[in-house]
């Protein structure tokens, strides 16, 4: 069963891509520079792990619904050129299981969607449903013949979220005019994985006083991780910036914006805060210079698998550097620069040695916490690179400089794209952030 899954699925994947070839060959890249390419991130939403609630209605004609849970794994394919979505079903007559199969058409900018029923997994496939998304919702249709009767049927995706979407399937008897919806699934993400952080989250560079960043550092790691965490936050770095001395940068993650009201209001409304408010507050120059992001896509956050806080009171400094780099856009980065940097830039700042742990762009969303501002209207794409030491990210500027590649290719084209040159952050990170260990 599994080698006839695995068959069939390159063959689909084979027919829908045409004649394009691996996404890293030259011959991709000069197609892909002139296709369609605006809709090839558009279900990157769903990567990841879901528990699913169903509610379906059978025969056509039955008032009745019935409801029942499931679950979803989704990953994407041939670098995102296509995803699989695997799901299983917990009815009240038994498990059974489906997969359904996307891909993308660089050429009309639409995706194809195949399902494979796990209970006639050699039965025809039906036609495919065909659409695209446009302002959040996804709409996806096809014609088919049920018992010699012409039929249309429609996928839609709607309230999308980090963590929530829901899907419906409707059927039509007369070319589109009414519609039937007969089964509704609510997903719920799962987590975006056990190790990855988080859908929302604050970069923010803190001025200080001079000579008091060591301050707030040994305050910070001391009395503001455990107690901001046990209110649903996730404290994920903190950071000398090695070309300010006055300056402390610190990333803090999550779940949700509505989370991050909540969460926010018990920590600054608690006892943790009024104890230290002062002290800390006496190192601040100036505290606005927050951006708020969102992952890239939902893996593109911050592995945390293989990493531990040290606990408090050490002092083992790690000699991993870390670099955010912020490129900055007049309006939100285009599917097609993301798709320029994923395939262009990327591989060579990993070729010259830089380990990339993690890509954003500007969360939108009005700021729910206003006694914390943050820098709204700022269009901005970015990443964060890890390097094992200093001299490491010495080596990596210096072969970026011998690579003819990156400066009369990557480089030139990321210059037209961007709306100024790129803001970099050299950071050290202290003793118990998590990023940079």
């Amino acid at each position: 069963m599994k080698s006839f899954r695995v068959t069939l699925a390159a063959g689909i994947l084979a027919a829908a891509m045409g004649s394009i070839a691996p996404a890293h060959s030259q011959d991709t890249s000069t197609q892909a520079a002139a296709a369609n390419l605006t809709g090839l991130r558009d279900f990157d939403f769903q990567v990841g792990e879901w528990r699913v609630h169903h509610r379906v209605k059978r025969p056509a004609d039955s008032l009745q619904w019935s409801e029942f849970e499931g679950t979803c794994s989704n990953r994407s394919l041939m670098d995102g050129w296509a995803n699989v979505e695997d799901n299983m079903f917990d009815k009240p007559t038994g498990v059974t299981r489906g997969v359904g199969l996307r891909a993308y058409d660089p050429k009309t900018g639409q995706w194809a969607i195949w399902w494979i029923d796990g209970r006639d997994p050699f039965g025809a496939l039906d036609p495919p449903v065909k659409g695209r998304f446009d302002n959040g919702v996804g709409t996806f249709y096809s014609d088919y013949t049920n018992n010699g009767k012409p039929m249309r049927v429609r996928f839609t995706w709607s309230h999308i979220t980090p963590v929530s979407a829901r899907w419906e399937q409707a059927y039509s008897s007369d070319a589109g005019k009414t519609w039937e919806t007969n089964w509704i699934m609510e997903f719920r993400r799962v987590s975006l994985s056990s190790a990855t952080c988080c859908p929302i989250v604050e970069l923010r560079q803190y001025t200080l006083h001079p000579g008091q960043r060591d301050v707030l550092v040994d305050l910070f790691d001391r009395e503001f991780i455990e107690t901001q965490e046990a209110e649903g936050m996730k404290i994920l770095g903190q950071f000398r910036d090695l070309d300010n001395p006055n300056r402390f940068v610190w990333l803090r993650g999550f779940s949700d914006m509505p989370g991050r009201a909540q969460a926010l209001g018990a920590f600054y409304g608690g006892p943790t805060w009024k104890a230290h408010s002062k002290a800390a507050n006496a190192t601040m120059v100036d505290v606005d210079n927050v951006l708020l992001l969102r992952p890239l896509r939902p893996t593109s956050g911050f592995s945390l698998e293989k990493l531990q806080r040290l606990a408090p009171g050490s002092t083992d400094v790690p000699k991993q550097l870390v670099i955010g780099t912020i490129y900055y856009f007049d309006e939100s980065p285009s599917n097609d620069f993301i798709d320029f940097f994923e395939r262009e830039v990327a591989p060579l700042l990993r070729d010259a040695g830089a380990s990339i742990i993690g890509r954003f762009v500007t969360e939108s969303s009005p700021n729910t916490f206003p006694a914390l501002p943050v820098r709204e209207g700022e269009q901005v794409f970015v990443f964060f690179s890890a390097f094992r030491d200093g001299a490491a990210y010495e080596r990596y500027l210096a072969e970026l400089g011998r690579s003819q590649r990156w400066n009369d290719g990557a480089a030139k084209a990321l210059s037209t794209r961007i709306k100024r040159p790129p803001e970099i952050l050299r950071l050290s990170t202290t003793a118990r952030s998590l990023v940079g260990r």
